[in-house]
C-alpha cells in the first residue's frame, strides 16, 4: 500500500542482528561507509558500541536511500542539513514536500515518510529490565515526563508488564510528536497529554489511530498517530499531519494501514554510489568498527 505511484508514505525497519549475520556484511559495510558524505560519517566512529555505530550508519543510509527513491535526484548530489534544533532536512533537492524521519532502539532502525513535510517516528524495545525497580517505582521516577491522566492510566494497569507497556507506549508517542514538530527535546514533557482509547487493543498486529493529544489542555487535532508493533518486543509510533495532498494513500483512503516492512542491508545500497572514497577501500574503518564491543541484547 505504501507503493502507490505518487504516494511517499512508507514504513520500513532494518534489523541490526540480521545485518551482522550476513556472510557479505564486511563488503556491504565497506561500501556503505563510503556511500555517505564525510560529514555524515564523522559521528559513526565516536560510538562506543558496534550496534550504535551501525544504527547511525543505517539512519544516514535510510534518509539518503529514500530521498533518492522519492525525488530521482542522483545519489551523490543529495544533501542533508540540520535545523537549529538538530533535525535533519533535505537541502538538495530543494523544495521537496515530503517528510522523512528515522529512529533507533533495540534491534531496529525504523523509518517513516509522509506526503507532507512533518512526520516523526519512534521505536521502543519493550524491556522488562528496570534497574531492579518495580513498574510503579520506575513510573514514579519518570513522573515529571507524564501528565496526571497518563500517570493514572499507567498505574491502573493490572500487571507489571502492562504498566511498563503503557509507559513505553506514551514515551513512543511523545518522541514521535517531538520529532514531527522538530522540537527535539522539550523541557516539560508533561504538557503533552496523550489520550488512548482502551477499546482499541494495543498489541502485536494492531494498527491504532484513535489516540489524541492535548498540549497545555488544548486538543492538537492537526496530528494523526499510528501505533503499531515491529515485532512482539518492539513497539512503534508515527506522528503525521492530518492534512495530506490528493496523491496520498491516506487521503484516498483514511482507513488505509501501512505496517512496518523489513528491508535488508543490501536493498539499502541498491542505488548507492561511492560519495566519500576512503583509503584501502575502508578496510581499516571496518577493522576499527569490529574492534568495538558488542551490546548484549
Amino acid at each position: 500500500m505504501g507503493e502507490h505511484k505518487n504516494c511517499k508514505c512508507n514504513r520500513w525497519v532494518i534489523s541490526l542482528q540480521a545485518a551482522f549475520d550476513r556472510d557479505d556484511f564486511e563488503k556491504l559495510f565497506r561500501k556503505a561507509v563510503q556511500s555517505i558524505t564525510e560529514e555524515e560519517f564523522q559521528r559513526i566512529p565516536e560510538f562506543r558500541h558496534r550496534e550504535d555505530a551501525l544504527a547511525c550508519l543505517f539512519g544516514r543510509l535510510l534518509l539518503r536511500h529514500s530521498a533518492q527513491k522519492f525525488s530521482g535526484e542522483p545519489w551523490n548530489t543529495i544533501r542533508f542539513e540540520r535545523t537549529e534544533r538538530g533535525k535533519p532536512f533535505l537541502a538538495v533537492p530543494a523544495d521537496t514536500t515530503f517528510g522523512l524521519n528515522v529512529s533507533h532502539q533495540g534491534d531496529y532502525v525504523a523509518f517513516a515518510s509522509s506526503c507532507s513535510s512533518k512526520v516523526g517516528v519512534d521505536v521502543m524495545r519493550l524491556d522488562n529490565e528496570r534497574n531492579n525497580k518495580t513498574a510503579d517505582e520506575y513510573i514514579n521516577s519518570m513522573a515529571k515526563s507524564a501528565s496526571p491522566e497518563e500517570l493514572r492510566m499507567m498505574r491502573s494497569q493490572p500487571t507489571e508488564a502492562m504498566k511498563m507497556t503503557m509507559f513505553y507506549r506514551y514515551w513512543c508517542l511523545k518522541e514521535a510528536i517531538l520529532k514531527a514538530t522538530g522540537v527535539g527535546i522539550m523541557k516539560d514533557l508533561n504538557s503533552l497529554d496523550f489520550r488512548v482509547n482502551l477499546q482499541d487493543r494495543y498489541r502485536p498486529g494492531a494498527f491504532v489511530t484513535s489516540t489524541t493529544v492535548l498540549e497545555d489542555g488544548r486538543l492538537q487535532d492537526q496530528w494523526i498517530f499510528e501505533e503499531t508493533f515491529v515485532d512482539a518486543k518492539h513497539s512503534a509510533a508515527v506522528c503525521k499531519e492530518k492534512k495530506l495532498p490528493r496523491e496520498c494513500v491516506f487521503r484516498q483512503d483514511p482507513e488505509a494501514k501501512i505496517f512496518f516492512s523489513k528491508i535488508t542491508f543490501e536493498s539499502l545500497l541498491e542505488n548507492a554510489e561511492i560519495t566519500n572514497p576512503m583509503p584501502n577501500n575502508a578496510a581499516d574503518i571496518f577493522e576499527e568498527f569490529m574492534a568495538k564491543p558488542k551490546k548484549t541484547f
